[in-house]
């Protein structure tokens, strides 16, 4: 038997270094090397202009820690990416396109050649949510849940959503008391989270008063990834099925602790009818004609959890950026804040109809909008071979699709003097000069975030709170602007995630 251990690997090894062995050996190297190499002429044999890739990662560009908005912007502005270009991620071809009409026609009148997002594997219940739905059931699902943002249903969330702003303004007063500044990105994250919890699960979260609660901890592992998720999300995107379902799916536990919260919510409401008029129990309340639910339960847990991982980041840095840019403009400020005193005047209070009487601070929120996109890109993944508008080019089946969103929204053709804060540039005769696809920091066509109406809606009512009360102003610690950005950051994020400010009550602020 020991003999047998000793000889079996000899005589493997005999095998091996055999000439037929190293031949296949030699023939499987030269094999993929030629795969591989051939994948990098991808763009390059269909005559789309790139940065020349090379093995093993792709197109390269800076260091490891340049920042993606770098990147994009460098695609855009260097290799023919405002018209567009190609490149690899990793050994996935990416069109990089900037070219306002090839957008529209991607997004819209051939949106059936590019209907979906890119696809991950992501947890059972992850797969349910509209952003990965698929073909009819997408259609659908969405159909259901777009009614649930209309005007009526955000102007019954309005009571909720101003009892959070309130208590957002009462933390930075008390903030400003106790430290001498105010940390912004900190405090709006907790008006986002309190509010998404009230608005979508029914859970009164607090985080102003406990920011440890057991929804905060997990709404925060959601959204900010740790380095194990982070590491299955690349995984996800960049490796063959095969391979990227072995590795740990840290998202379980956490996708696990909302379900349950979203299952009891709606096992309690079922036995005990709520009038509260939440996301969630507007979800429940959508019947078909014979009276059923139309949303199973599963897709329900999808869809609120959704709502949280594309609400809480991308709303709260809205919110840190628009404060960001209001302390560094005391004028336009000081617009902002007469324009809420007048509307509260004529509409008697802090109501959903003085929000919505706002003008002025709808082109702040836009103008903060261009310069500080959320996502910095948009995406789309080719479904069916699609031949590019006056070229003979093809796009096959499969090709991933960058929008640059972030570089445009600071191309000096489109908005001279890009990096100056002017709201003025959305005047209604500003906008009309533009091409409508300039300005997408919500997406765009049939794609385009289902819960833009609730994220305006829900900055406004933030913002008003605070200014009606407080004056923002730069402190020493405050960075410079344009804001240095994350370069670790899936969003649009300040590279110290903090950001310092001051925040004066206004009868002081005026003296």
């Amino acid at each position: 038997m020991l003999g047998w251990l000793v000889t079996a690997p000899l005589a493997v090894l005999r095998w091996l270094i055999s000439p037929i062995p190293l031949t296949v050996i030699a023939v499987l190297a030269a094999w993929a090397y030629y795969s591989v190499s051939k994948r990098l002429d991808f763009w390059k044999s269909r005559g789309v202009p790139g940065p020349k890739p090379r093995l093993p990662w792709g197109t390269e560009y800076g260091s490891p820690f340049s920042a993606v908005t770098e990147f994009e912007s460098w695609l855009y502005n260097e290799h023919g990416g405002k018209k567009f270009c190609g490149f690899l991620e990793l050994q996935q071809p990416v069109l990089f396109v900037g070219d306002l009409d090839l957008i529209r026609a991607i997004t819209i009148k051939d949106f059936e050649h590019f209907p979906n997002q890119r696809d991950h594997l992501g947890t059972d219940f992850w797969k349910e949510t509209l952003i990965l739905l698929k073909g009819a059931e997408w259609k659908e699902t969405r159909a259901v849940m777009s009614p649930t943002f209309s005007a009526s249903k955000l102007k019954a969330m309005h009571q909720l959503t101003l009892d959070n702003a309130q208590n957002l303004t009462k933390y930075l007063q008390k903030q400003m008391k106790e430290e001498g500044l105010v940390e912004i990105k900190d405090a709006f994250g907790r008006f986002t989270m309190d509010n998404i919890a009230a608005c979508a699960f029914g859970v009164d979260c607090n985080s102003f008063v406990d920011p440890n609660s057991q929804f905060a901890k997990n709404a925060a592992k959601f959204t900010n990834f740790p380095p194990m998720m982070m590491l299955r999300f690349v995984a996800e995107t960049f490796l063959p099925y095969s391979i990227a379902r072995w590795f740990p799916d840290y998202g379980l536990k956490v996708g696990a602790f909302f379900a349950d919260v979203v299952m009891k919510t709606i096992a309690y409401r079922e036995k005990n009818p709520s009038a509260t008029r939440d996301f969630l129990q507007l979800l429940m309340d959508t019947k078909d004609k014979d009276g059923k639910r139309i949303l199973s339960d599963s897709s329900i847990v999808a869809q609120s959890s959704l709502f949280l991982v594309a609400g809480y980041d991308t709303t709260s840095m809205l919110l840190t950026f628009a404060g960001f840019c209001l302390a560094l403009n005391q004028e336009i400020q000081q617009r902002v804040q007469q324009e809420i005193d007048e509307a509260l005047e004529r509409h008697g209070g802090l109501t959903y109809e003085a929000i919505q009487d706002m003008p002025y601070l709808d082109r702040v929120i836009s103008e903060t909008l261009r310069l500080y996109p959320p996502a910095t890109r948009m995406e789309r993944v080719c479904a069916k071979e699609y031949t590019l508008p006056d070229t003979d080019i093809q796009i096959p089946a499969g090709t991933l699709v960058y929008m640059p969103v972030f570089a445009m929204h600071r191309d000096p053709e489109l908005y001279p003097d890009p990096l100056q804060f002017d709201p003025d540039r959305f005047l209604p005769e500003e906008k009309e000069k533009r091409h409508p696809c300039a300005y997408i920091p919500f997406g765009n066509g049939p794609r385009n975030c289902i819960a833009m109406r609730f994220a305006l809606f829900e900055a406004k009512v933030a913002l008003v709170s605070v200014l009606r009360e407080l004056t923002l102003k730069p402190a020493p610690e405050t960075p410079p602007h344009p804001m240095p950005l994350d370069p670790d950051a899936f969003l649009t994020t300040p590279k110290d995630r903090k950001v310092p400010l001051l925040a004066v009550p206004r009868q002081a602020a005026a003296q």
